[in-house]
């Protein structure tokens, strides 16, 4: 049985693709509920839906950027130096 490898670029690429999907979606729910005057329970719940989508997709952009950056060097900060 062979495996086939992913480079960590194209899941990176995959992962900012479903978070601009996510959200499109959720902008078009959010454009859909309030540009149909939808009220009560459904109304709230799409809008609800498409704010919660939009927040997972940005958290996932921001998740997938940091994860593409190397990684810091340690810095000195001087308050680790006044005891001596």
């Amino acid at each position: 049985m062979t495996e086939t490898r992913v480079s960590a670029g194209r899941h990176g690429r995959i992962m900012i693709g479903v978070a601009i999907g996510l959200m499109l979606v959720g902008f078009v729910a959010v454009m859909l509920s309030l540009g149909c005057e939808w009220h009560g329970f459904g109304g709230g719940f799409a809008v609800g839906a498409g704010i919660g989508a939009m927040l997972v997709g940005a958290y996932f952009w921001g998740w997938t950027n940091g994860l593409r950056r190397p990684a810091q060097p340690s810095r000195w900060l001087p308050s680790e130096d006044a005891g001596r």
